[in-house]
């Protein structure tokens, strides 16, 4: 999907900086925000700004926005207790 934002030619002059380091920054601050929001996962966020999931942890950390916080870890959780479940019944078989 592309998306084209319109910017005036005063505030993109005023901002005085390249085309393609302002798509860059703008894009990271979306994913930044996206993931800070529980919009999207770390590889998502890794994938949108075409890193490993590494560096996108480090950028979470540069701009202190937590990797884990609670909303995760309760997902990760139910997520696990559902592996055991499954796993229960495979081993009763």
């Amino acid at each position: 999907m592309r998306l084209t934002i319109d910017i005036p030619d005063n505030i993109f002059f005023a901002i005085n900086e390249p085309k393609e380091d302002l798509k860059k920054r703008l894009i990271q601050k979306l994913a930044l925000e996206l993931y800070k929001s529980h919009k999207i996962s770390l590889s998502q966020g890794a994938k949108l700004l075409n890193i490993d999931i590494y560096e996108f942890i480090e950028l979470l950390n540069r701009n202190k926005i937590p990797v884990i916080d609670d909303y995760d870890i309760d997902d990760e959780v139910e997520k696990i207790k559902d592996l055991l479940k499954w796993l229960l019944v495979i081993v009763q078989l």
